[in-house]
């Protein structure tokens, strides 16, 4: 399943209250290394069958990733190349998975 972790808060009025926080690379490793594999670039049988993005390349913002992990992909067929994560991944892990997904473009060499 997908994965959080706890978190100690502290508010002044309720002291230390745990609180969950996405883990984004947990959260990428159940939902996204299937396809895209551990080390983002899609070289896994299903990325390689499905056409999967070599996510090292990626240009995408931030919005149109968030996008697609809520909507997926579809080719211009129509043909499904993605499914719709938005009632599998927690809407709190969006944005740990977003930044996660933006840290394999720090792996390309100029």
């Amino acid at each position: 399943m997908y994965a959080l972790r706890a978190v100690i808060a502290f508010t002044p009025l309720l002291g230390a209250i745990p609180i969950a926080a996405a883990d984004g690379p947990a959260t990428f490793a159940d939902f996204c290394a299937p396809c895209h594999g551990l080390d983002g670039h899609a070289r896994t049988p299903a990325g390689r069958k499905l056409g999967a993005k070599d996510l090292a390349e990626s240009k995408t913002t931030d919005a149109e990733i968030e996008r697609q992990i809520l909507n997926g992909m579809r080719d211009k067929n129509g043909k499904e190349k993605m499914p719709s994560f938005k009632d599998r991944v927690p809407s709190g892990a969006i944005a740990a998975l977003v930044a996660h997904v933006k840290t394999f473009r720090q792996n390309l060499q100029p």
